[in-house]
């Protein structure tokens, strides 16, 4: 019985060591007639070993050069595929005239804030003057002027319902207040911001934050902005202000504000004029086909949150102080436009946004704060930590000129713009057909090799699996039809 097994044993390792000589006799034989060069000569046995040795250092390095050159071009690819180029051809653009957004400082019309207040009174018995002053003029910069306190800790009207009341209270525009020097329809929208309620002109989607619209479904965007010619160029709109105080924020009619955008100050002391030159940025037909990940940036067909169904730069910032302050109060301000799963915060809750405001509104939270709330999770420590995309196409409005004539008589605000002479298209510079040339060329040059090439000696180490496993099959296939 020993012997015979022996004898198996040897009979097995004999077949072992056939096996693997066919195998290194094949791989030989295939490699002897590839047409990559090199490799022929580190498996022919005729040539001296100092030379198979040169060609095999040859090859490796090589093989090295390949991988440096096409990592370097794969990252190219990766990182910065797109160029900026000049396009001048004006005469044939459309400009967008920018939107504006009026934000008195004294919001309510005081026949509703008096009627309101005398409601409240029958029904609660209360004198809730500050409470609703509190309610409809909100605001991220003027919270520390307000009294956030909540009537004997009860909620005479109800914290979902605060934006919708502020919209109602807010004072409406006077559409007479706003002239042309053309026949263009202009839209009119109030809308709730980070100012507080504000009238927003030439927007096309300021609707979306209308609290009087934020449950209906039904409101989609719509591009109704003034497009401009430059043989518009001498457009002008013109606003009769009669507000002892407002903020005029200047910006695209795809876009929100920020309180942190520039603004200007407008009292009832003159007239003001204000000249704005037009930074234009559009995009490629090819790289408007390409994803996010190479062009990086976003359209507006491609919102992060179910909050706005559009994207811009600003809503992405938004919807990230929103999830701070989330975060660190548990609640949203009536003032930013909430989801319905979160909860609107009380009066008395925004002194928690109070107390955190520099920290939400820099999106950058202090080691103090970071170890306050360690299990909410990582907070942001800048800006960048929002992982923000730009616009792929924006329209930045620079103030250029600024006028004045003091006239007591003529409260009135003009807003022209430039026509620009060029603008700035994103473009792609760098396609997958571009490193697929550029690797192709750095493989030839180096091992002297076509795709063709590659793809036989694929094929070689292909056929080995494929010889073993059928071979394996049919001895199945043999010993279950001999037993």
């Amino acid at each position: 019985m020993v012997k015979k097994k022996r004898l198996k044993r040897a009979q097995r390792r004999l077949l072992t060591t056939c096996k693997r000589s066919e195998l290194i006799k094949y791989l030989q034989n295939e490699i002897q007639s590839s047409s990559i060069h090199g490799l022929p000569y580190i498996v022919d046995h005729k040539i001296n070993w100092i030379e198979r040795i040169f060609w095999i250092v040859s090859f490796v390095c090589s093989l090295i050069i390949i991988y440096t050159l096409i990592s370097s071009q794969f990252a190219r690819f990766i990182n910065s595929p797109t160029v900026m180029s000049v396009e001048m051809d004006y005469l044939e653009w459309n400009i967008s005239y920018p939107a504006l957004t009026l934000c008195p400082l004294i919001k309510a019309n005081f026949t509703s804030f008096n009627k309101l207040v005398d409601n409240l009174y029958n029904e609660t018995g209360m004198y809730l003057e500050k409470y609703v002053w509190a309610v409809s003029i909100a605001a991220e910069y003027n919270l520390d002027a307000l009294a956030l306190t909540d009537p004997n800790n009860t909620n005479p009207i109800n914290p979902a319902d605060y934006a919708k009341t502020a919209a109602q209270l807010f004072k409406q525009f006077d559409k007479q207040a706003l002239t042309s020097n053309f026949n263009y329809s202009i839209s009119i929208q109030s809308a709730m911001t980070e100012m507080g309620m504000c009238h927003v002109i030439n927007s096309n989607v300021a609707v979306f934050d209308d609290p009087k619209k934020w449950n209906n479904e039904i409101v989609t965007y719509i591009k109704k902005n003034v497009e401009l010619s430059v043989f518009d160029a001498d457009f002008y709109t013109e606003i009769i202000n009669d507000d002892a105080l407002s903020y005029v924020f200047i910006h695209s009619p795809d876009e929100t504000i920020l309180s942190t955008s520039p603004s200007y100050t407008v009292d009832k002391d003159g007239f003001i004029t204000y000249g704005f030159q037009i930074w234009s940025t559009k995009v490629s037909k090819e790289l408007r086909a390409t994803s996010i990940h190479v062009r990086k940036c976003r359209f507006l067909d491609e919102p992060i949150s179910t909050r706005y169904p559009v994207y811009s730069y600003n809503n992405c910032l938004l919807e990230c102080r929103i999830q701070l302050i989330l975060k660190l109060c548990g609640c949203v301000p009536h003032f930013y436009k909430r989801t319905g799963h979160e909860r609107t915060c009380k009066i008395s809750e925004l002194k928690c946004f109070l107390q955190y405001r520099r920290e939400i509104m820099g999106l950058s939270v202090s080691n103090d704060t970071q170890n306050k709330f360690t299990t909410k999770g990582k907070l942001p420590k800048s800006s960048k930590d929002c992982k923000c995309l730009s616009n792929c196409e924006t329209d930045i409005y620079r103030k250029d000129s600024e006028d004045l004539m003091p006239d007591s008589s003529a409260n009135r605000l003009r807003i022209i713009i430039s026509f620009p002479k060029i603008r700035i298209v994103r473009d792609i510079i760098f396609s997958f057909s571009d490193i697929f040339l550029r690797c192709g060329g750095v493989i030839n040059t180096c091992i002297g090799s076509s795709v063709i090439s590659l793809m036989e000696l694929i094929m070689v180490f292909i056929r080995i699996p494929i010889f073993f496993f059928t071979k394996i099959f049919f001895d199945l296939i043999n010993e279950i039809r001999f037993n």
